[in-house]
Order: structure tokens, then sequence, then C-alpha cells
């Protein structure tokens, strides 16, 4: 009843303030990935080139990756031989480890999962990165101020409490319910995610005292055609199954 309630109001809430999918502005280019933070967003293509947004156009950056994330922690990515690559100040700088996915959300670490689904995270340091594996399963891991969410190949949804900038590891996992197969969490600690069959989702009440939310809204956007999204300041960033690009303001 809460989730039907909950949607409704935010379908009204779209209607009346612009954030259905008639207002959204498709982006040039193609993507498979993208991370947006603190008005960044960069992306990775299905070549593996990478591309960071300047203005209303793409500008390719050196190198290739198959995942690269933004945001407090600095430019991060991993390439297709899942080693992992720092952005210094004028190229990428290869650090510790071997990740297939990886997140700079956190305040002062980064986070990720191996090939093997492990999660890790890491306190970071010049060109090296103190890696914490942490128990469990999952293939994809985001982190943002107060909490870090992950999801596993069962699309089970899991949150770790308690995550600071000297202690990643956090106090555990709390399980939540739904079923996503990609999720993030935004440096406001907002955390969005797409389910398998390509709808997109908001986890509602997320704060430092309440980090697990309330409840799960279903955003009417692209309906069944989203693989891939990104929340920064007002703007939900949504790559389609088709690898199209929109800026959607919610």
């Amino acid at each position: 009843m809460y989730l039907r309630i909950a949607t409704l109001l935010f379908a009204l809430h779209c209607l009346l303030t612009g954030c259905n999918a008639n207002d959204c502005r498709r982006m040039p280019g193609a993507l498979m990935q993208i991370d947006a933070y603190d008005g960044k967003v960069v992306g990775a293509a299905l070549d593996n080139t990478i591309w960071k947004l300047e203005g209303s156009s793409w500008t390719r950056l050196p190198g290739r990756l198959k995942h690269i994330s933004v945001g407090p922690a600095g430019l991060w990515g991993v390439n297709s031989g899942k080693r992992i690559y720092k952005w210094g100040s004028t190229n990428w700088v290869q650090v510790s480890g071997a990740l297939e996915q990886i997140d700079a959300g956190g305040d002062g670490f980064v986070s990720g999962a191996n090939h093997h689904d492990t999660p890790y995270c890491g306190v970071t340091k010049p060109n090296r990165v103190n890696w914490v594996r942490l128990d469990g399963k999952l293939k994809y891991y985001s982190c943002g101020p107060y909490s870090c969410w992950g999801v596993n190949k069962q699309d089970r949804i899991y949150v770790r409490k308690g995550v600071t900038s000297t202690l990643c590891q956090g106090d555990g996992w709390q399980h939540i319910e739904g079923s996503l197969s990609m999720i993030e969490v935004a440096d406001d600690g907002s955390v969005y995610g797409v389910n398998s069959v390509g709808n997109v989702y908001r986890r509602d009440s997320t704060s430092n005292c309440t980090p697990e939310g309330t409840g799960w809204t279903k955003i009417p956007i692209f309906e069944g055609n989203v693989k891939h999204v990104s929340y920064d300041s007002g703007h939900l960033w949504i790559i389609l199954k088709n690898d199209a690009i929109y800026d959607c303001p919610v």
C-alpha cells in the first residue's frame, strides 16, 4: 500500500514539476555507463572509450575503461583487465588491486566489487589504496556520505551503515526489501537503482539518522528501457538499453 501511494504521489509530482520523460534532455553520443558528482559527468562507451561532459558535448579522455566513477574520492576507473586507475593531474595512474566495478562516492575512500563478486572498500593514499575485503557477495557496490549500498547476482539489495572516511567497512549488512540489478548512491545520500526489467526506483527518506530509508518509489521515466542511472543535484542521468543518454530533472 505504501509503495503504491508513494508511486502515485511521485507521478503527480512529476506532472507538476517536470520530471517526466518529455522533459528529459536527449544528450549526444552513446554510453553504456555513466556517473555524476558536483556538476561533473563522466561515462564509458561500449568500446571502452571514456568521456567527460563539457557543456552540452562530450570530450574524450585518454585511455580505455569499462567502468568510470567520479566523486569525493576523485576520478577512478577500471579497464577490461580489471586494473584500477586514478586520474592524476594530467593522466591515469595505476593503483593496487583488481576490480570489475568501482565507485568514488565515499568520503575519502573508494569501493567496488571484483570478478568473484567480492566487495571491497579502501582508504585512498597517494598512488595506492589500503583495500579492506568485506564479507558477502555483491556484483555492484556504491557508497555515499554515510552508507554504502550493493546488489548481488540474485538482485537482492543490501545496505552497509556507519561508514566513515577512516572506517569504510561500516557496521555490517542489512538486507533491504526489493530487487535491483544496479544501484547508485549520490553525494547527498540519495539512492537510485534500476531493476532487471529496466525500471528506475528511488529510495525514500534516506538520511544520516536512517540510512536505510523507508521504502522504494518507482520513477515513471522510460519504463522498461533503462539500464544505468546516476543522480547529482537534481539531475537524474539515464542510460537506456540502446545506450542513449538522457538528463532528466527530478
